[in-house]
């Protein structure tokens, strides 16, 4: 592919100048077209919790002191290569597993992972099965902390998953999460509001202006006027009883089940376009409306038994819709 051709024409144009590129040289290659093109990957979120003695309220780690932590941790179970690089803050690492007497560079053996250390957030790659709970439990206790949990949300906007998962383990309220965002959504914002002041054509009048207005401030209100963050698949999972209203009293109370998938660019902008477009009348249901603060790709949507207690998942709370 188009990386592995950069790499060939670097280590050519090194073999002419007789310089020698190695192993470490390649993997911080590697690390700058990641970050340049992590919308190639797909990364999954891991929230980490139950810091140890060892991590100080406050601390963070240089990236020579996670490369040596990490890498006296990875050492116990299997040879590699490990490179850490830092970016803007953010801790950007490349581990090469080898499985051979000779490292060998192929994709299966690879891991890429986006570390915020002010976060208790770390994104991967793809991990094999065989290495998965090894290299879990060596970031664990490399970065002070005891138990790290999958949280069912993936994406290619490694940035945007970031900021998903500090929005679905906020306490803040939805307006601060909304406040809460970057200098180039606040640009992109200033763009918006700009083309959107611009004058209007006195020849056109619009016989839905006053509706029009009403849906984009609802939508304003639920979702903000900052662009969304990423996210390229939603899958709502229905559990619930079939109702027959007279038509199948056979089948009355029997249990039912139906997935609904939605994918694209960005699912997100996508709901909030719905109420504004009038394609769907608002208010939206309370599951679309909390999608933004949920973090997951995958929600379950069941009807609450009268007679049983409230669901032990609370990351489920929000984005369940009661009877």
């Amino acid at each position: 592919g188009q990386k592995r051709a950069v790499v060939d024409r670097v280590i050519r144009a090194c073999q002419i100048q007789g310089a020698e590129i190695g192993l470490e040289e390649l993997a911080a290659l590697d690390l700058v077209y990641m970050k340049m093109y992590s919308g190639n990957s797909v990364w999954n979120a891991y929230h980490l919790t139950g810091e140890t003695r060892k991590r100080k309220v406050g601390s963070t780690v240089s990236p020579n002191e996670l490369r040596t932590r990490l890498g006296e941790q990875l050492f116990l179970y299997f040879k590699h290569t490990l490179c850490v690089r830092q970016h803007d803050g953010t801790f950007w690492l490349w581990l090469m597993v080898q499985e051979n007497s000779r490292p060998v560079w192929t994709p299966s053996n690879i891991v890429h992972m986006v570390y915020h250390p002010t976060s208790p957030y770390i994104f991967t790659s793809t991990i094999r099965a065989e290495y998965k709970e090894y290299i879990i439990q060596a970031l664990l206790l490399a970065l002070g902390y005891s138990k790290a949990q999958f949280m069912d949300l993936s994406g290619r906007d490694v940035e945007s998953l970031g900021e998903l998962a500090t929005r679905r383990h906020s306490q803040r309220s939805t307006s601060s999460n909304q406040s809460d965002v970057s200098q180039a959504e606040s640009q992109a914002s200033r763009k918006r509001a700009k083309q959107d002041n611009k004058e209007p054509d006195n020849d056109v009048t619009q016989e839905d202006a006053e509706d029009k207005c009403s849906r984009e401030e609802y939508a304003t209100d639920t979702f903000g006027d900052k662009p969304q963050p990423k996210l390229e698949k939603v899958l709502y999972k229905l559990r619930a009883s079939l109702k027959h209203g007279g038509i199948a009293p056979n089948m009355d109370d029997q249990p039912f089940e139906m997935t609904v998938k939605f994918t694209g660019s960005n699912v997100l902008e996508g709901m909030r376009a719905l109420g504004a477009a009038g394609i769907a009348e608002p208010p939206l249901p309370s599951y679309l409306e909390s999608l933004p603060y949920v973090g997951k790709n995958s929600i379950l949507l069941a009807e609450r038994k009268k007679s049983s207690s409230t669901d032990d998942d609370d990351d489920h709370g929000r984005s369940k819709e009661q009877e």
